[in-house]
């Protein structure tokens, strides 16, 4: 009872943090705003790991989940730094997309142990992720957004990366509905589902922030941020309710 009500603790705790991390990072980023930044990253890696402790819950889907949640708050590190030096924001971005390819491991591992006979990558996962990728270039075409050179592929590589994670934890989701595999399937589309699709909206946010003219816009900035935290606190409580034991060879 008492690492749940710690839990709850952590999770509540995120109400203030993030809201004060905003009031302190507006118009621009300070240290003191880093500071609320990394204590409200903490309380998501925290999050995971009381998770894991209820649960008991030790499978390599926890053990990749929670190497997700750290990139994501060495990502918040660096994104979170007052400088506007391209190489800090570089590598705030291979944090994250280094944290989405865990995420994307944890949930084709959950795939695979459930269904250990189907393809790695679905052709309908390829068309997806391709239509996904190509509506943020449409979308980037229309606003005339401009990337410099120097980010374009990364860019690129990011879009790519976190279409396939939303993809997988739809593929997921949907299979254990359909088979009836899971017994706690809406607790299952809430955490990963929707901690996904949240995911994407805020990199989604953060896209038209940094690179169509709206550092600005403050009420998009709230929207990133909040969403963010959302989908890594819905993410880490995915603990609670998916065990990937190893296979036997």
């Amino acid at each position: 009872m008492f690492f749940k009500i710690l839990f709850a603790l952590v999770v509540a705790l995120e109400f203030v943090t993030v809201p004060l991390f905003l009031k302190y990072s507006w118009p621009d980023k300070t240290f003191k705003s880093l500071g609320y930044k990394m204590l409200s990253a903490t309380l998501f890696l925290i999050a995971g790991l009381l998770a894991m402790k209820i649960s008991s819950n030790s499978t390599p889907y926890v053990s990749l989940v929670m190497w997700g949640l750290f990139f994501g708050w060495l990502g918040d590190l660096f994104l979170g730094y007052p400088t506007k030096k391209i190489v800090i924001f570089g590598l705030g971005l291979f944090a994250f997309l280094g944290g989405h390819i865990f995420y994307i491991a944890a949930f084709q591992k959950a795939i695979y142990v459930r269904y250990p006979q189907a393809p790695a990558f679905a052709w309908y996962e390829i068309l997806c992720v391709l239509a996904l990728v190509g509506l943020v270039v449409l979308y980037a075409l229309k606003k005339k957004i401009e990337i410099k050179n120097i980010m374009a592929v990364p860019v690129v590589m990011y879009a790519v990366t976190i279409s396939l994670m939303l993809v997988k934890a739809f593929r997921f989701c949907f299979g254990e509905w359909l088979y009836g595999m899971h017994d706690h399937i809406a607790a299952l589309f809430i955490t990963v589902a929707l901690g996904a699709v949240l995911f994407v909206l805020s990199d989604g946010s953060l896209g038209i922030l940094l690179f169509a003219g709206q550092e600005k816009n403050r009420p998009l900035k709230f929207f990133n941020i909040g969403t963010y935290f959302a989908a890594q606190i819905l993410l880490a409580s995915s603990i609670f309710i998916i065990y990937t034991p190893v296979l036997p060879t």
